[in-house]
């Protein structure tokens, strides 16, 4: 190992891209022994330190097709790659990297092999996460494919006197990028790339490979090819007869729809626990719905769905959404924007009259699902009412009526509906209701005087028609919320926000989920997201018009920072508004046992009937970060924003010298020939408890 690798400090991609560039290409074990041999700390599981390191990398590193490891830079070194330009690529200055430069387009995703030779940039871009630097640019977004494009100064291509047709050819330089013009083409390789290409998917039996994984098996095994200009890759793999098709590669004949359709049928088996049968039946109703949107698209024809298209095994297919998991697969696998919730409400209400009776139940809940998903709630409690009247005991369409009555507040009915569709006890529904229903009061007979004072007697006034003060109702309308996240278009942003959460949690497999469980996701999506703005304009009359009242004064209020000033144990707090100066007397049970006068924290604060209480968690902030937060609030942060700053306290501390610069632990360890190295190790720390709470 060269000495520079160790007796430096490197990270650990780092490390191991000097050893493979030194000594190419290895299988995983004998890396491993490589770099502990060298005295390089991989913890207790040098495998996870490996694939840290892979992600790391962006690039850097791969692992080839039968498994060994490699260093990109170093088994692309010399390497050169042409393409024949098209006429958008040269009027906006990009190149499309499939697939005549997918081994560039990888090596590039490393940032220090974002440049050209004469130091322009070659900026990658995705159609996804760079919008605004193709917007910038002037690239349309449909020029762009999924796996994106490498950016060129403007002019770059023009000022080379290039036009469309040309081939370019792209050389792979230790200073960058060399685009070259008029290189002599070297058919006579073409043959040699076929067959190396063809050894490799030989060895694949499970189908096809990704280009770019076989393209690199080839450079690995041959270090002449690509050495001096083939034709583009795309002209090489036609005359070989291979298969190319969205970024995969087979041998010729292969059959790329229905191997795809196998791979998506066993996707959806594992995703949703089905058997072949089912995951095949969901994968036709999609199909079909994805030909008939498309069609319809097209032909701008009004229905949706033909007579004939029921044909007898479509029809058996239908025929299965009576088993709820089905149905429920199928709508999992569908999008859920507003486009594609439309065309679903058009499908289902178009296959219902073909399809087979016992199939309807579930056809009018996709279609109640759909009208959700539009925010039609008078027309999804109509689809659900459809589905019951049809089959009493179809549990998907109870389960959807119950949150109806739910959300009305009524927890009885709720409950009963739930109970018919032998919802399981655990389930967070019934768990709901029944933390929420109103029992009869035993201080007062059913013959007595009611309560109220009204002059009847209780079994004649409040028997059976209790209710709960809107204090204590606070919690349940924001529970609603929460039901109401969880189903729709906004679990994406949730996910999001968890994953901001999460960041700093590195060594723990479940920290996502546990993050998905934190309170100030959910919060921060629902408030400075927006869900519960659209939660309230959604379903907020279905709700009882206190809460209705409720929610619309919630969402006046603003998350703050607080000074806490008095703490009564198990009861509550009393809160000062370090921006406003207000002080607000706050219900909290839990809270109000850890927390401790003079801290400050962050949360919000709202009226909840006759009191105030705090949803969404209390976030601990230290003084020093006191005004760099209320200036993140005042400027209306979102969602994740926001969590990223109130999660920078479990980020692992950094050791600094006088002058600012990090310090790195480092262990030493004796090489064989008896000399003392300093390899790297992994830095260990870890951020504070957490102390999120979240009320009750």
């Amino acid at each position: 190992m060269a000495d520079t690798s160790l007796t430096a400090y490197s990270p650990l991609v780092d490390v191991i891209a000097a050893v493979l560039a030194e000594r190419g290409p290895m299988a995983e074990d004998l890396l491993v022994s490589v770099l502990l041999d060298g005295g390089v700390a991989l913890d207790d599981d040098p495998e996870d330190a490996l694939v840290g390191a892979l992600d790391d990398g962006e690039g850097l590193l791969t692992v080839l097709v039968d498994g060994r490891w490699a260093s990109v830079p170093a088994l692309l070194a010399g390497r050169v790659f042409t393409h024949r330009l098209t006429a958008p690529e040269v009027e906006h200055d990009f190149l499309e990297p499939e697939p005549d430069l997918t081994l560039v387009g990888t090596l590039v995703q490393y940032a220090g092999h974002q440049r050209m030779v004469d130091g322009s940039p070659l900026v990658p871009a995705s159609p996804q996460f760079d919008v605004e630097t193709l917007a910038e640019r002037g690239v349309p977004p449909e020029l762009v494919g999924p796996s994106g494009t490498l950016l060129l100064p403007p002019g770059y291509l023009r000022g080379r006197g290039l036009s469309a047709g040309d081939v370019v050819a792209l050389r792979i330089t230790a200073d960058g990028l060399l685009l070259e013009v008029d290189q002599a083409i070297h058919p006579d390789r073409v043959a040699a790339l076929g067959h190396a290409l063809n050894d490799e998917l030989a060895d694949s039996p499970d189908g096809p490979l990704e280009l770019y994984l076989a393209m690199l098996a080839v450079c690995a095994s041959d270090a002449t090819l690509f050495s001096e200009p083939l034709p583009p890759v795309r002209e090489v793999l036609a005359a070989c007869g291979l298969e190319y098709d969205d970024e995969w590669l087979a041998p010729a004949g292969f059959d790329f729809r229905r191997w795809r359709a196998g791979v998506r049928q066993k996707t959806i088996a594992q995703r949703y626990g089905l058997d072949d049968e089912s995951a095949l039946a969901v994968l036709m109703i999609l199909t079909q719905y994805e030909r008939a949107v498309a069609s319809h698209e097209s032909a701008g024809a009004p229905d949706i769905l033909d007579d004939d298209v029921v044909a007898a095994g479509f029809g058996a297919a239908v025929s299965l959404l009576v088993d709820a998991p089905v149905a429920e697969a199928v709508l999992g696998e569908m999008p859920a924007d507003p486009q594609a919730a439309a065309a679903l409400a058009t499908f289902a209400e178009s296959l219902e009259p073909k399809a087979p009776r016992e199939a309807r139940p579930a056809l009018r809940w996709l279609r109640g699902k759909a009208y959700e998903r539009l925010g039609d709630v008078a027309g999804a409690e109509a689809a659900y009412e459809a589905a019951e009247s049809s089959d009493p005991r179809w549990s998907p369409a109870l389960y959807e009526l119950a949150r109806f009555a739910g959300d009305r507040g009524d927890a009885a009915r709720g409950l009963a509906l739930l109970r018919r569709a032998d919802v399981p006890p655990d389930d967070v529904l019934v768990e709901l209701f029944e933390r929420f229903q109103v029992e009869p009061r035993t201080d007062i007979g059913r013959n007595d005087p009611c309560w109220c004072g009204s002059g009847r007697k209780y079994k004649k006034c409040h028997l059976n028609r209790e209710e709960l003060t809107l204090d204590e109702r606070a919690s349940w309308l924001y529970q609603k919320a929460g039901l109401f996240l969880g189903d729709g278009p906004w679990r994406g942003a949730v996910m999001a926000a968890a994953q901001a959460r999460a960041q700093f949690s590195t060594d723990n497999p479940y920290a996502l989920i546990e993050a998905l469980d934190d309170p100030l996701c959910a919060d921060a999506v629902l408030f400075e997201g927006g869900a519960f703005a659209d939660f309230v304009a959604t379903r907020g009359a279905l709700l009882p018009e206190d809460e209705r009242l409720l929610a619309e004064q919630w969402l006046l209020v603003e998350r703050s920072v607080y000074e806490i000033e008095q703490v009564r144990f198990g009861e509550g707090c009393t809160l000062r508004d370090v921006r406003t100066g207000d002080v607000h007397q706050v219900s909290e049970r839990i809270a109000s046992r850890v927390l401790k006068t003079g801290t400050l924290i962050c949360a919000r604060v709202v009226p909840a009937g006759e009191t105030e209480q705090i949803f969404g968690g209390i976030e601990p902030v230290a003084l020093h970060e006191r005004d760099e937060l209320i200036a993140l609030l005042d400027a209306s942060p979102d969602p994740i924003a926001l969590i990223s700053f109130l999660t920078r306290r479990f980020a692992p501390p950094e050791l600094q010298n006088t002058e600012g610069d990090p310090l790195m632990r480092r262990t030493t360890a004796t090489a064989t020939d008896g000399t003392n190295t300093s390899p790297p190790t992994a830095r260990t720390a870890s951020g504070p408890p957490s102390t999120s709470t979240a009320t009750t």
